[in-house]
């Protein structure tokens, strides 16, 4: 879904304070053999590390149901890969030595409910849940190691989300969604009651949130969800509204229906709440198209839908940092 220019290479994504270097190498040197597999490819399971870092690296994708584009060369080539090929836009790739895999995944239109814990689970994360949406199914996925303690946040049986809270090593506690909500433009008022939903249920549970997926917004909605339950911050603007990662459905580039209407839209949003989390950085995926090395590659990307990439920093609660003064 977006980027004002397709071809352009992604900014190196930030490892200071990072306490995921470590991590890093660990995933590359145990999953090398793995980036030649298709799907069905057993992949190494990342070794666990001690995470002690203060910072949450977020990332939020609709799939589009795994299948290949039309712009494919082959498909039944690329429906063989494809999950690979997933797999690796979301843990970053090789041949960059600044990219850390995610902590947190938020999958929309997965094509059946486990396949965020068929593609996932060996490379060190726990599905925390899925709920079926309009298309498909949303799935929430946590590093293992956070994942140990998590608690699931229950939500109203007519939402497409799931949400969970976790505790950092700093003791701070952080509330997280994935969610693919009501699409088209006359589908506002149901987004807007399905928004309200989620943001209460998140709120009543922790005073930090951070909202993922595919919100199908358009810009006139913006005013009216951001003040929804006291107010929430747009990632995207707080990282100053930069043009090339405004639109994450840009079907002028991103040719994966064949014959589709061509326009631009922020359909999906990372929204925060909380005096603990502070934006560090702000970026999207699959925004580069799947063969990059002929004009031949021109139009094919994973999806029809580009991903968001989100650091933030999370503060420890002021009782925690006054005791370790002490």
């Amino acid at each position: 879904m977006c980027s004002g220019n397709a071809d352009r290479k992604h900014p190196p994504f930030p490892t200071e304070n990072f306490a995921g270097d470590a991590r890093r190498s660990l995933f590359w040197q145990d999953n090398n053999k793995a980036r030649t597999g298709n799907i069905s490819t057993m992949i190494t399971c990342i070794k666990p590390t001690c995470f002690t870092s203060n910072n949450l690296t977020l990332l939020s994708w609709n799939i589009a149901m795994a299948r290949p584009s039309s712009m494919a060369p082959d498909a039944i080539e690329r429906s063989r890969e494809i999950g690979r090929l997933i797999r690796q836009e979301c843990l970053g790739q090789p041949s960059n030595p600044r990219t850390i895999p995610p902590d947190v995944i938020a999958l929309q239109e997965c094509p059946y409910p486990s396949w965020g814990a068929d593609n996932f689970d060996s490379l060190g994360y726990t599905s925390l849940g899925t709920r079926k949406s309009h298309c498909g199914h949303v799935d929430l996925l946590l590093r293992k190691e956070l994942a140990n303690g998590f608690q699931p946040i229950e939500l109203n049986e007519r939402l497409p989300s799931v949400a969970c809270s976790f505790t950092l090593p700093n003791e701070s506690h952080i509330a997280v969604s994935s969610s693919h909500l009501m699409p088209f433009k006359e589908g506002f008022p149901t987004r807007y009651r399905q928004c309200n939903l989620l943001m209460k249920s998140l709120v009543d549970e922790c005073a930090n949130c951070v909202l993922l997926g595919d919100f199908n917004m358009r810009a006139a909605e913006d005013k009216a969800i951001e003040q929804l339950c006291g107010g929430w911050i747009d990632a995207w603007k707080a990282n100053g509204a930069e043009k090339l990662s405004n639109f994450t459905w840009n079907s002028f580039v991103n040719q994966y229906h064949e014959g589709g209407y061509k326009f631009k839209a922020r359909f999906d949003r990372c929204y925060l709440k909380g005096d603990a989390l502070n934006l560090q950085h702000f970026r999207l995926i699959g925004n580069n198209p799947v063969r990059k090395e002929d004009n031949g590659g021109v139009g094919d990307y994973l999806s029809d839908h580009f991903g968001l990439l989100v650091r933030i920093n999370v503060e420890a609660p002021t009782s925690t940092v006054q005791s370790g003064d002490d």
